[in-house]
């Protein structure tokens, strides 16, 4: 809570008002979470495409005289009756009567959001109706006049444009007028024009046996009401759009477009982040070399360079390709881009036994298994929603990007294919699309003798293409990057430490430390060197796979720290740089093992967040076991097999 919400809370405890329950609730897409932001100040994720919002949200508002509501943000909906998770999720927040409800309606789709509201009104809570969107709506030629609805719907109606904030302190006065008022709309049962049977229904929650009427009956009422409030005319922006579509979403150059953007964004990320790169790596050797000439030669001095410094230092020059990362995500989803590329991957995405709506929690997992797992409570189907889950972790996060980046810059030339693409950029695409074919072969495997059945039938709903909100994109983009270096300066530090330990103990009879080999770490390394070895790892890079189990980047660090420890000499180098000089020396190992520590990383399960998210979503540690065990194996399998290909044939 923030300190402005914190003493408004205080005021009205001593002012002995109750604190009222105000739910946000609407459509998917239809800007509730950014209105729920604006109201509160806090900050959740938006997104210009259905299913961001996956789990009720709470926060406060300050009101006028002091007075203080919760507010709840529930996930988006388009009817009561919902299979998916998030849908009971707002079924059954509802079904805790707030005190208000807040119903946002998109102003370009007024028609559809409509018919939630009349659910809504059925009910009998007490309503205020957001109208958003109203610049977007008017672009595409939609006038939406709030009076003539206002008076239609009996309830009042705000106009919003929430990405901009208007329309916000005119919501907190309609909200604090309706709580005092507490009324609802007289329009209740109107959609039944006095049919008994259809208000039965209604009543009687008998929505399976009657849906047809009960739909047909409450659209006729809808399109009354549209006819009174609403004005189409010639739009400019809705014709662009539509153009657009038909790139996006054309069968065979839609996905060839989503492969050129997905090319570019990879290029992007080895090009344009070289230079603030090498500026992090040239900063922590010069700190490593100021600390040493500093401080005399001890315990000490080299736990601060060669562990505290070489670890997390080797792990924070990654931050520029993690920002653009998240930068270009973000531009396509609050673009309204990544929709229709769900569209297009739903043919093949069913060819694996998946449908389009696993797409978004696919995609979000590229950024951290955790989130798209919890986003697949939008998937109605159980089958599809456990496959989803079980696959999400072959995407390749963002914390694998660092293993990725170095193994690639290390051991890869820059060369140019074609004149265009640069040989790195290329190889780190080839490891995401390889983690893409992995999810395919294991979701087709597990269709066919886990879950068997047929995918689920998927509507999907095309937002309007938009320019983003670069406030928006880059308030992400610094969330993740605080998220990654605070990860840095905790998990991989107290990793750092303790390998550095490890490393450095017991102490030689004389008092000086051990070689690595003969430390703690080493001991550890050579117990499990046996059964990496076919793979062409040694028990250096065994001890870095043990590590990564805290985090996938831990590997960085420790092989870092490791490698710093067995060096003799004072200089402090970057892993890139010592991987290189090891390779032509012949002490580290080379392009075959390289490719196999590669694929290694893309199957393989090293995150304990994303095993206890698996565990959490599906009630049972029984999943969590499966996708541990099959990725580990596959992980291990593919590994072999480029290692022996690539001794032979490199």
């Amino acid at each position: 809570m923030s300190s402005i919400a914190a003493s408004s809370y205080e005021k009205s405890s001593s002012d002995e008002k109750k604190t009222s329950k105000v739910a946000l609730a609407g459509n998917p897409n239809s800007g509730k979470t950014t209105i729920f932001n604006a109201l509160t100040g806090l900050s959740y994720k938006v997104g210009n495409y259905p299913g961001v919002t996956v789990e009720k949200k709470q926060g406060n508002v300050f009101l006028a005289d002091n007075f203080l509501a919760e507010i709840y943000d529930l996930p988006g909906t388009y009817t009561l009756y919902g299979e998916s998770i998030d849908e009971q999720v707002a079924a059954k927040a509802l079904a805790d009567a707030p005190d208000l409800l807040v119903v946002i309606l998109d102003a370009s789709n007024l028609e559809r959001n409509l018919y939630l509201l009349s659910e809504l009104i059925d009910l009998g809570f007490a309503i205020v109706v957001g109208l958003n969107m109203v610049d977007l709506a008017e672009d595409r030629g939609i006038v939406v006049y709030e009076v003539p609805l206002s008076r239609a719907l009996d309830l009042p109606v705000v106009r919003l444009t929430a990405s901009k904030k208007k329309g916000i302190e005119d919501l907190k006065l309609e909200i604090s007028k309706a709580l005092e008022t507490k009324k609802s709309s007289s329009m209740k049962f109107t959609w039944a024009d006095g049919n008994e049977e259809l208000i039965h229904s209604a009543r009687q929650r008998d929505i399976p046996a009657n849906f047809g009427k009960v739909a047909s009956a409450r659209y006729k009422w809808i399109n009354s009401i549209v006819k009174k409030s609403v004005a189409v005319q010639d739009g400019m922006a809705v014709r662009f759009s539509e153009r657009v579509d038909l790139l996006a979403t054309h069968r065979i150059w839609g996905l060839v477009f989503f492969l050129l953007v997905m090319t570019g964004l990879f290029q992007s990320i080895f090009s344009w982040a070289k230079a603030p790169m090498e500026f992090i790596e040239a900063m922590t050797t010069l700190t490593g070399n100021y600390i040493n000439s500093l401080m005399p030669e001890g315990p000490l001095r080299s736990l601060l360079v060669d562990g505290v410094l070489a670890g997390v230092g080797s792990v924070v020059m990654f931050v520029p390709q993690i920002a653009l990362l998240f930068f270009f995500i973000g531009i396509l989803e609050d673009s309204g881009y990544l929709t229709r590329a769900a569209f297009v991957m739903d043919r093949v995405m069913r060819q694996v036994g998946l449908q389009g709506r696993s797409f978004i929690p696919l995609l979000s997992s590229f950024a951290c298994a955790v989130p798209g797992i919890m986003s697949t409570r939008t998937i109605p189907s159980i089958s599809d929603r456990f496959i989803t889950i079980l696959v999400a972790p072959l995407m390749s996060c963002s914390a694998r990007l660092p293993v990725y980046t170095v193994l690639i810059a290390a051991f890869i030339p820059h060369k140019t294919i074609f004149g265009i693409f640069g040989l790195p950029g290329l190889v780190l695409l080839s490891a995401y699309v390889l983690g893409i074919l992995g999810a395919g072969v294991a979701a087709l495997f597990l269709k066919h003798f886990v879950f068997i059945g047929e995918p689920a039938l998927y509507v999907m709903e095309m937002p309007p293409f938009r320019m983003p909100s670069l406030k928006l994109v880059l308030r992400e983009v610094l969330d993740r990057v605080m998220l990654f270096i605070k990860d840095a300066g905790t998990v991989i530090m107290a990793c750092s430490i303790v390998l550095w330990f490890l490393a450095s103990f017991p102490l030689q009879e004389s008092g000086a430390r051990p070689k690595v080999t003969d430390s703690y770490a080493g001991s550890i390394g050579k117990a499990i060197e046996p059964a990496i070895k076919p793979l062409g790892f040694d028990w250096q890079i065994g001890i870095g796979i043990l590590a990564s189990f805290a985090a996938r980047e831990v590997f960085i660090s420790s092989l870092a720290t490791v490698y710093n420890l067995e060096d003799s000499n004072d200089a402090t180098e970057s892993l890139t740089q010592k991987l290189k000089e090891r390779s032509l020396s012949g002490e580290g190992f080379g392009l075959p093992t390289m490719l196999s520590l590669l694929v290694f990383f893309i199957f393989a399960c090293q995150c304990m967040s994303t095993l206890a998210v698996c565990k959490r979503e599906t009630g049972t540690w029984k999943w969590p076991a499966v996708m541990f065990i099959y990725m580990t194996t596959m992980a291990y399998v593919a590994s072999f097999i480029t290692y022996r290909l690539a001794c032979n044939y490199l």
